[in-house]
């Protein structure tokens, strides 16, 4: 599976707002995906971020062992 966890919440919360009927509950579901998008996008700032510091090849390797940079 290639989805990212914010990805992931994102349609789980998707499907469950698609059959809620309460519009108090369906506020709260897309304010929660609209809040994962903030998520998104800092996730994406700070991998561009370390993409582009001064960092040495050994901790580079490290991180993107650990799934922060591609």
């Amino acid at each position: 599976m290639s989805d990212t966890p914010i990805e992931t919440i994102d349609t789980l919360l998707e499907s469950v707002e698609a059959d809620v009927d309460d519009e108090a509950l369906g506020f709260k579901l897309r304010t929660a995906r609209q809040l994962l998008l903030v998520l998104r996008e800092r996730e994406t700032v700070g991998q561009e971020a370390l993409e582009h510091a001064d960092i040495d090849p050994e901790t580079r390797d490290q991180l993107r062992e650990l799934g922060y940079l591609e």
